[in-house]
């Protein structure tokens, strides 16, 4: 990737990083703090709405205080005088003039004196709910009898809620011992909450904890666990935030959730606000990317883009003479300059290696000659030598006593040692002299004839018909690694040869033994030469030497490796690899 695209590809991202990470801390700055205020607003509104219906319940407590604390009330617990009932108690103004729908007179010992309810909606009298009586007999601990300042508070009926207060019976002057409990009772339905939602101009609901539509209120799965919260905010939706509150009857359990609706004009400010913003942002950072490309471009990206194309042209031709043209004091001319000096030294340099790389090669050259001249009287001579010598040592023995043709054996076995040298040395020159050619080569036919060298010793082969790339030298790769394994692991060593087929176009031979192997810290130098596994050098470790050199020549590779892998002791295997004709 070119320098100009990678520093527009890093400035893009960079850019855009910051938007994203400016837009992240403008959410988490801007909509948290919106948020904390919603919740704050939210939750003031539901407070309104409880203090709207606390307002109401305190009405109640008062207007029931007004009717128990009365000599009339008092009086009727006593005589039970049907005066007292038909000018006060039966009217229908009283109830519409207090606004509620049961009053009920119980005496000291919380048996029921009279309890009636009157329908204010249909304007009608109407039979007092039996869920109501059942619950005020089963609560006479909320009766007061002269005790306490009054109760008030939420009872769950079946029809609905209503809303219930508790006073004791006393006479004006509001002492003495209490004669009973008055309750008035005023229900709570469709028409108290909607006066609730005129009043505080919001939607308003109250729902029944028990009741069907609380499966489906998704606040009541949010607070339904042990520690739920009594009031708290839920998001209903992008526009509005409902605040919520838990409303407990008379005996403090809850029955009832009031929800609150708020419009989310401080979320929707803020969104619009945090648009505003994220595309300020957006165009900021195209500007700020053009104007960067603009000088990049005029500054950077162009100079170097000549420099470039000047030094390719040097380059193409191979003209060390040429300059770099210089002009301004910025970095690119500093460079350009530098680049000149650099040409300069190289253009000597160039003279001067050319100097040295003629004479290294007439040098070479005489060193050559003088090396052919050398191996080639010398082996000539060497083998004239042995030649008369394996003569002379012939007749010793055919002539000679039983000490005499030890002798002459033991002179022939040296002769036949330094011959094998002098044609391993001549074998190594031909490799220098003439690197071997490849062509289609039968490797049955040349591991067969290897083979056939080595009569008494057990070799296993199984022909493949496989071609490689090589010459009639291959032999040799065949031939001194046999010859190796035999040295080491004498006569009675058993060898392996395979060859298969190792994919893209290439054969992979494998010859094992049963000898005692070649330990891991000699085997990467096993090919070098000299190397036979000891310290001392002698010219019998050539053999493998001369198979690396073949196979690398024929374009494979070689290397040392345990018969028995990760077991060394247990044979020595010679992989390599030879390309497929």
């Amino acid at each position: 990737m070119k320098i100009h695209t990678r520093t527009l590809l890093i400035l893009g991202v960079t850019v855009f990083v910051l938007i994203f990470g400016m837009n992240v801390l403008a959410q988490y700055f801007i909509l948290s703090s919106h948020a904390e205020i919603e919740q704050g607003t939210a939750l003031t509104d539901v407070r309104r709405v409880l203090d709207q219906i606390e307002h109401e319940q305190s009405g109640l407590a008062n207007s029931a205080r007004d009717w128990a604390v009365w000599d009339g009330s008092y009086q009727y617990i006593q005589d039970r005088q049907d005066t007292f009932y038909r000018s006060t108690i039966e009217p229908v103004s009283s109830y519409e003039s207090l606004g509620i729908n049961g009053l009920f007179y119980y005496d000291a010992s919380g048996n029921q004196v009279i309890g009636t309810w009157y329908d204010l909606q249909n304007k009608t009298d109407a039979k007092v709910p039996p869920d109501l009586l059942v619950f005020f007999m089963n609560n006479h601990h909320l009766f007061l009898n002269g005790t306490g300042s009054g109760r008030s508070g939420f009872v769950l009926l079946t029809q609905g809620p209503v809303m219930v207060s508790l006073q004791s019976i006393l006479p004006s002057s509001g002492t003495g011992p209490g004669n009973g409990t008055l309750i008035m009772v005023r229900s709570f339905d469709r028409s108290r909450v909607a006066a609730l939602q005129n009043m505080s101009c919001q939607p308003v609901r109250l729902t029944v904890l028990t009741g069907t539509d609380a499966q489906t209120d998704p606040i009541l799965s949010k607070i339904s666990d042990k520690d739920r919260a009594e009031q708290g905010t839920i998001l209903k939706n992008d526009t509005t935030i409902t605040g919520y509150s838990l409303i407990r009857d008379i005996n403090n359990e809850p029955i009832l959730l009031l929800e609150v609706d708020s419009p989310r004009l401080l979320y929707q400010q803020a969104m619009n606000a945090l648009t505003f913003l994220i595309f300020g942002f957006i165009i900021i950072g195209i500007i700020y990317v053009i104007v960067t490309e603009f000088l990049l471009r005029r500054y950077i990206v162009t100079p170097l883009l000549g420099l470039d194309a000047s030094m390719k042209e040097i380059g193409r031709s191979c003209n060390l003479s040429k300059r770099l043209s210089v002009s301004g004091d910025d970095e690119v001319a500093s460079l350009r300059q530098s680049l000149n000096t650099m040409l300069g030294e190289l253009q000597d340099k160039e003279a001067e290696l050319a100097k040295k790389r003629d004479q290294l090669a007439e040098a070479n050259r005489q060193a050559n000659l003088y090396l052919d001249i050398y191996l080639d009287v010398l082996t000539y001579e060497i083998r004239n030598s042995t030649l008369s010598i394996h003569g002379y040592a012939d007749l010793i023995r055919s002539s000679g006593g039983e000490n005499e043709r030890m002798f002459a054996e033991r002179i022939i076995e040296t002769i036949h040692r330094e011959t094998e040298v002098i044609q391993t040395i001549e074998t190594i020159s031909r490799i220098f002299k003439n690197p071997p050619a490849q062509e289609p080569v039968d490797l049955d036919s040349v591991i067969r004839s290897a083979i056939k060298l080595y009569p008494g010793t057990s070799i296993q082969y199984e022909p493949t018909g496989i071609s490689v790339l090589a010459d009639p030298m291959i032999s040799a790769v065949f031939d001194n690694t046999i010859a190796n394994s035999i040295k080491f692991g004498g006569q009675d060593v058993q060898i392996a040869i395979s060859c298969r087929d190792a994919g893209d176009d290439t054969i992979e031979c494998l010859i094992t033994d049963t000898g005692p192997g070649i330990p891991d810290a000699q085997k990467p130098g096993v090919f070098d030469r000299f190397m036979q596994g000891s310290e001392k050098r002698s010219s019998y470790g050539l053999g493998l030497h001369i198979a690396k050199m073949l196979i690398e020549a024929y374009g494979g590779r070689i290397r040392a490796d345990d018969r028995v892998a990760g077991e060394p002791g247990k044979g020595a295997a010679i992989r390599f690899t030879l390309k497929k004709a």
